[in-house]
């Protein structure tokens, strides 16, 4: 018996837990409602809300369940609550156990269902969030099976451009130039954060948060902390490129030397990545302790530097060249006064 699950989460935002139910035709499945509402489901398009006919349940109360047999010949049947059609899952039957399939015969069944996973309507939200979130976000989210939100051990970096307020105050009267800088330094740093596994959270006007090992299949959560740093190394070379370029240009137009450089702030801990919002907006995103002491980090770099936590250090052991900076009473990190210390990586 496959037991679907009803939640109410925070802000009463619903969905159904797993998306996607397999299973062999015959079977049962269980719908149980730990959501605060009524619900009551039926298969169909939930986008324009026009039911089928293979599936139809009667209102399902707070804490109560309902079990279906689905003897449909369909390949798969979409479902939703008609009570909230936004809230939809997918039924996919098999045509025998899973286990027994053979490659090849789960290849045709996963492109015999592809149309119900991605309808028309999911592709153009698909291409919008494109423009809206890393590439590799957007394929997470095509998973219907994938959770909306985990724990995950990561290593998270902030960037940002040292000397930066200095610019654009040198630089008011022409604020395209600052425009157009921009848009070079991101068009240079993102394929090298995707280069070595990274994922772009966000742009911080001239900063950007980053995290490693996300993407990583393995358990071993040193490899999202050294291409972290693989990341913050070529990137720090590359800005230099980028830098001559600019500061040329801008020398001969206000008659000044600015002095810029790429620093960042390192650290790997636990946090919390996924969805979190309201209905109106949401987004995916890091949040914790851990990503706010990569910011604290960030903001103890001077100049081109990158500076590492004790924590990434001892995920890194002693592939990099790094040195320790003892941390004095006037200078501890708000929030963090027990971090006594720092480390630089030099290369």
């Amino acid at each position: 018996m496959i037991i679907p699950r009803y939640k109410g989460e925070l802000r009463e935002v619903l969905y159904l837990e797993p998306r996607v139910v397999k299973i062999i035709k015959g079977q049962s499945i269980t719908w149980i409602n730990h959501d605060l509402k009524v619900h009551k489901l039926t298969s169909g398009d939930g986008h324009s809300s026009l039911p089928t006919g293979f599936l139809q349940t009667d209102d399902i109360l707070p804490g109560k369940l309902t079990t279906v047999k689905i003897d449909s010949n369909q390949q798969s049947i979409p479902y939703y609550c008609s009570i909230h059609p936004s809230e939809r899952g997918l039924i996919a039957i098999l045509p025998k156990d899973e286990d027994q399939m053979t490659t090849d015969e789960r290849s045709k069944f996963l492109e015999a269902v592809k149309p119900s996973l991605f309808n028309q309507e999911n592709q153009k939200i698909l291409t919008r969030l494109q423009r809206q979130l890393d590439s590799a976000v957007v394929e997470y989210l095509s998973n219907p099976q994938a959770p909306l939100i985990q724990n995950k051990i990561l290593t998270i970096v902030f960037w940002d451009i040292s000397h930066f307020s200095d610019l654009s105050e040198k630089l008011k009267q022409y604020p395209e130039l600052i425009a157009v800088f921009l848009n070079e330094y991101l068009a240079m740093a993102i394929p090298i954060i995707h280069e070595f596994g990274g994922v772009v959270d966000k742009f911080l006007g001239d900063g950007i948060l980053a995290y490693f090992g996300f993407t990583e299949h393995s358990d071993d959560e040193s490899n999202g902390a050294i291409n972290a740093i693989f990341a913050a190394l070529k990137l720090k070379k590359s800005f230099q490129t980028v830098k001559h370029y600019w500061t040329d240009i801008w020398k001969v137009i206000i008659n000044c030397d600015i002095d810029i450089d790429i620093k960042c702030g390192i650290n790997t801990g636990n946090v919390l990545v996924g969805l979190t919002g309201s209905i109106e907006r949401d987004q995916f995103s890091v949040i914790g302790t851990h990503v706010n002491l990569a910011s604290r980090l960030e903001g103890l770099a001077q100049d081109d530097q990158i500076v590492i936590s004790s924590y990434t250090l001892a995920k890194i052991e002693d592939k990099f060249e790094v040195e320790t900076v003892r941390i004095t009473w006037d200078e501890k990190i708000k929030s963090f006064e027990n971090i006594s210390e720092y480390h630089k990586v030099l290369r």
